[in-house]
This record gives C-alpha cells, sequence and structure tokens, in this order.
C-alpha cells in the first residue's frame, strides 16, 4: 500500500483545522502522512495541530518562524514528504471518508500521474450548500483547463513516480496552484478527474462576492503569459473561462442530498471549532 503524503499550509485556522484534520483521520485508506506547515499563525492553531500531532504519529507539525505564504510552505512541505503520492488539503476544507481510497484507485488502475476531484461547498459553519458543485472532466488538457479552470486545490492527487519537479511560485501570487498547474499542463501532462465529490470547500459570503473580479484580473494576466499561443486564442480561452464563471452562478447545479452520507461535517456556528 502506498503512502500518501497529504500537505496542509496553515495560518490562523484555529477555529476549522480541527475538523480538516478529522476529515483526514476518518480516511479509510491509513498509509498517510499529515504534513502540517504552520506558517507563523498568531492565533491558537499551533497548538491544536501540536495537540493532534502528539497522539498521531502520522502527523508532522512544522512551525516557521516568519510568514511566508502559501506556495513557500506547500515547498517545505513537499521536501520533507516520504510518499510515492501527494495530496493537498487546505486547513479549513473537508474530504469525504473515501477520498483518499477512490482516488489512489482510479489513478493506478489508469496509469495516470495526475488527478482531481468534483467538489461541493459548505459555509463558514459547516453547513453543505445546496447548490453549485463543480463537476469535472474526465481528461483536462491545457485548452481546457484554461476554459474551465476545474481543478480544485485540495481535490489534487500527483504521483511522484511519474512527476518528480513538483514546485508553488513563492512571489505570494493569486492562485499559486493554477501556476503551476499551468506549468505540468504546458509539459504535456493532463490531469483527469474524478467526478465524485469527494471535498467541501470552505467559503463565506465575503468570499464569493469580493473575490469575482480580483480572481478574473489574475486569470487574465496569468492567461496572457502563455506567450506560445496566439493572442486571440489567449482571449478566447479567457472569454470561455469568464462565461462558465457566470453560467454556473445562474445555473447553480443542486448537490444531490446523499453527498452529506459522505462527510463527517462538524458544526462549528461559533467560529472556535470542538
Amino acid at each position: 500500500m502506498d503512502k500518501i503524503s497529504i500537505i496542509m499550509p496553515l495560518y490562523n485556522c484555529e477555529g476549522y483545522v480541527r475538523h480538516t484534520i478529522r476529515s483526514v483521520q476518518q480516511q479509510t485508506y491509513k498509509n498517510w502522512e499529515l504534513i502540517i506547515v504552520d506558517d507563523a499563525s498568531t492565533d491558537n492553531s499551533l497548538q491544536v495541530v501540536k495537540d493532534f500531532a502528539a497522539k498521531d504519529a502520522r502527523i508532522k507539525v512544522f512551525p516557521r518562524a516568519v510568514n511566508t505564504g502559501t506556495g513557500a510552505c506547500r515547498n517545505y512541505g513537499l521536501d520533507r514528504a516520504e510518499g510515492r503520492f501527494v495530496a493537498f488539503i487546505d486547513s479549513d476544507d473537508l474530504w469525504a471518508e473515501e477520498k483518499l481510497h477512490r482516488q489512489i484507485a482510479f489513478m493506478k488502475n489508469h496509469n495516470y500521474a495526475l488527478s482531481h476531484t468534483a467538489y461541493a461547498f459548505m459555509d463558514m459553519n459547516g453547513d453543505i450548500l445546496q447548490q453549485g458543485k463543480v463537476d469535472v472532466d474526465e481528461t483536462v488538457d491545457r485548452n481546457h483547463y484554461m476554459k474551465t479552470t476545474q481543478v480544485g486545490m485540495s481535490s489534487v492527487m500527483i504521483d511522484r513516480d511519474k512527476i518528480k519537479n513538483i514546485r508553488f511560485p513563492e512571489d505570494r501570487r493569486l492562485c499559486e496552484d493554477a501556476t503551476l498547474w499551468m506549468q505540468f499542463l504546458r509539459q504535456g501532462h493532463k490531469f483527469h478527474g474524478l467526478n465524485e465529490i469527494l471535498l467541501l470547500y470552505r467559503v463565506s459570503p465575503r468570499q464569493l462576492s469580493r473575490n469575482k473580479s480580483k480572481m478574473a484580473m489574475n486569470t487574465l494576466k496569468r492567461y496572457w503569459k502563455e506567450k506560445d499561443l496566439p493572442a486571440y486564442k489567449r482571449l478566447f480561452y479567457f472569454m470561455n473561462y469568464a462565461y462558465n464563471g457566470v453560467k454556473k452562478r445562474i445555473e447553480k447545479s443542486e448537490v444531490p442530498q446523499s453527498v452529506a452520507q459522505n462527510f463527517i461535517v462538524h458544526h462549528c456556528s461559533d467560529g472556535k471549532g470542538l
């Protein structure tokens, strides 16, 4: 059974990181290590994860004295990873209990180097939002990714036997993950989607409204750097990306009621967790 190294950057997430760690501990696939890189948190986050590590040897905590950003933390964790496979989870997201088991089997059965899964959203209290799930396609090349940006950070798994060099940009740009995915796709790799909701992504109303224009501008800047593509194609892919974003907000596809059964959701209406 191959080991999976799970990388989690952590910064001031005391209220939710407990639930995220528990969703990892409750995985049906047991051969994993959770590498938590604390980015100089100023709340009680570091002590919370240290308490978990004291009781579970699979959890390894690395405090950083200076805040360096998410990309640098992920690279720091990757440098210490022991597993053949690497997965990523943000410190306030949740995985379905079968996430690792289903995804690694999917990759091994098809000999894939990169995979991602479908996901849905929950609010800050841990309640699953019944509209707005993100479906994924079985094969995603660069052109298709630029139209949909469907790869969710906390859904990704990579086979390090097939992709050796995994380095996130460290200059604190928004969506440093998308920059790395574009690099992989530019090299000829493809993402392969497991279209099952195995991730819940936590969002606040402020996130949903405030980040739209910022995300769009960063996406356009990122696309404009794909100099091997003619300018009209870069603009075409961006327009498709924008159209798909508007379409999702209008249609708001329903999340099946059965999805909740795959997650152990901890409600945290006081914002402090359990």
